[in-house]
C-alpha cells in the first residue's frame, strides 16, 4: 500500500504557541514512520484548491480567518472523502466560521492552567486507542462546546481544578470524510510524549481510511 499523504497545515496568527516549530516537529516525526509522507504548509491558498493530492489534512492552527473559497474548499474536500485531523488549537481557530465548527463539532471554551493530568482511554477497542493505556501529560486541559451525541468519544480527562471531566479525543464522519479531534498539543512537553505520538500517527492513518 502506498504511504498516506498528509498535509500538516499550521496557522500563522497564534501568539501563545510555537505553531511553526511544533508543526515542523510533527511533520518530521510522521515522516520518520514507515507509512506516512507529510508536507508542511502555512499557505491558506492550498485550502481552496490544493487538497486533492492529500489523504488527510492535520490542522494545528490558532485564531485565523478563512476566505469563503478556502472554507468551502476544505469542507468539500472532507465531505467528498478527505480525512480531517484537528489538533489542540484547531478548536480555537476560525471562530466566525460556522461551517468549519459544524464539521469539527468542537469550539474552544477555555482551558485549565498548564498542569499535569491523566488522559483516560474511553474506548480501548478503537484502532486509534487499541492497546493504549491511560497516560500522564503536562498540557492545557481543554474545555469545548461540543455535542456528545454526534461524535464517538475515545479519551477523556478529569480536571481537578474544576472537578469536571472533559472529552480529549473524539471522531465522527462529515459526508464521506472521517473527522478526528485530539485536544492535546500545547508544547514540546506533550509532543515528545510516546502516547501522544502514537495517537498522532494512528489518528492521521485512521482519518485517511488506513486503519
Amino acid at each position: 500500500m502506498e504511504k498516506l499523504k498528509l498535509l500538516v497545515f499550521v496557522g500563522t496568527e497564534g501568539i501563545y504557541h510555537d505553531h511553526a516549530g511544533n508543526g515542523q516537529f510533527l511533520t518530521c516525526f510522521v515522516n520518520d514512520t514507515d507509512n506516512i509522507e507529510a508536507d508542511f504548509s502555512q499557505d491558506y491558498d492550498i485550502l481552496a484548491n490544493g487538497l486533492d493530492k492529500y489523504d488527510t489534512v492535520l490542522f494545528y492552527t490558532d485564531v485565523g480567518e478563512f476566505t469563503a473559497a478556502q472554507e468551502a474548499g476544505l469542507l468539500t474536500y472532507i465531505r467528498t472523502g478527505g480525512g480531517f485531523f484537528g489538533l489542540h488549537t484547531a478548536a480555537a481557530s476560525f471562530r466566525e466560521a460556522e461551517g468549519y465548527h459544524g464539521m469539527l463539532n468542537g469550539f474552544f471554551d477555555g482551558h485549565s492552567p498548564y498542569m499535569d493530568f491523566t488522559v483516560n482511554v474511553s474506548d480501548a477497542e478503537h484502532p486509534i486507542t487499541e492497546g493504549l493505556a491511560d497516560f500522564k501529560v503536562t498540557d492545557e486541559l481543554y474545555y469545548l462546546k461540543h455535542n456528545p451525541d454526534t461524535s464517538h468519544h475515545l479519551m477523556h480527562a478529569y480536571d481537578e481544578t474544576k472537578d469536571e471531566t472533559h472529552v480529549m479525543a473524539f471522531h465522527h464522519t462529515y459526508g464521506e470524510g472521517r473527522v478526528f479531534y485530539f485536544a492535546l498539543g500545547h508544547d514540546m512537553a506533550v509532543l515528545e510524549n510516546p502516547s501522544f505520538q502514537t495517537i498522532i500517527h494512528r489518528g492521521a492513518l485512521w482519518a485517511g481510511n488506513r486503519l
